[in-house]
């Protein structure tokens, strides 16, 4: 039994380093990511993280946001490596099974063929202390799941893996569980969530994915080209940055952050 985690990345410089580490500790075994031409810093981190982390970096040229075909090719290449379960993430999210560490959890799992997980929104706020890792700035998250969870999955051949990876579709029947929780990191400055925004909607126009498929992005890509970054910054301080986090909802629960001291052998 081996778990693998693939992901696909772009500029994610602040987080990535503790997203690997975080899954390294949760004891998953091989770690898959193609950068998708980062300018940030990204990928010179990849590269030098992958000299201590069983992590094998790619890179991906292609603009176009074609996440499932991509995700799935990388699931595809995992398991020809070994992979017996897939860990589709994204660099902003931390993931935790609600028990021992993720990778022998999954190892253990004899019912289920894909374990569900909570998607669970933190925002920064005006009440975070000082730092440089959001994963430790960022205490505050919203109360309740998000509505569209995301999976991990037993590999099948002919698994595809949904866009946005909140699902995955596997030849046969398919026995379903849950216990996994991912703490969810998308909007850390306003700087960011403009890069995000910007790169979001040259990703998706790139496509011929329908209109409506990341219709969030290319809406901020307009509003981006239409006025400007400022825009966006007021965007990102209206919807996404909390004066008083607790009178707007919000809980006070800070991420089970690389919670093991250290990486299990």
């Amino acid at each position: 039994m081996a778990v693998f985690a693939v992901a696909m990345v772009k500029d994610e410089a602040d987080v990535i380093a503790g997203t690997l580490l975080h899954l390294a500790d949760e004891g998953v075994d091989e770690l898959l990511v193609a950068d998708n031409g980062s300018t940030d810093g990204t990928r010179e981190i990849l590269a030098e993280l992958a000299d201590t982390l069983p992590l094998t970096v790619l890179d991906d040229p292609e603009v176009a946001y074609h996440q499932s075909e991509k995700m799935s090719r990388l699931a595809a290449g995992a398991a020809e490596a070994g992979a017996t379960w897939i860990v589709p993430f994204d660099a902003d999210e931390l993931w935790v099974f609600r028990g021992d560490r993720l990778g022998p959890e999954l190892e253990a799992q004899t019912r289920a063929d894909v374990v569900t997980a909570e998607l669970l929104n933190h925002f920064p706020s005006a009440l975070d202390p000082d730092g440089v890792d959001p994963f430790v700035t960022i205490r505050w998250r919203q109360p309740h799941p998000a509505p569209l969870p995301k999976v991990a999955f037993r590999w099948r051949p002919g698994a595809v893996i949904h866009q946005g990876n909140h699902g995955v579709t596997l030849p046969g029947p398919v026995r379903a569980a849950g216990g996994i929780e991912i703490r969810h990191f998308p909007y850390r400055s306003a700087d960011q969530f403009v890069r995000k925004a910007r790169n979001g909607a040259v990703a998706y126009r790139a496509t011929d994915l329908p209109a409506d498929v990341g219709a969030h992005w290319r809406g901020y890509g307009d509003l981006l080209d239409s006025h400007g970054e400022e825009v966006l910054h007021d965007v990102f301080r209206q919807y996404f940055w909390k004066l008083s986090p607790a009178d707007d909802g919000m809980v006070l629960n800070p991420a089970p952050y690389r919670r093991w001291p250290t990486s299990p052998s």
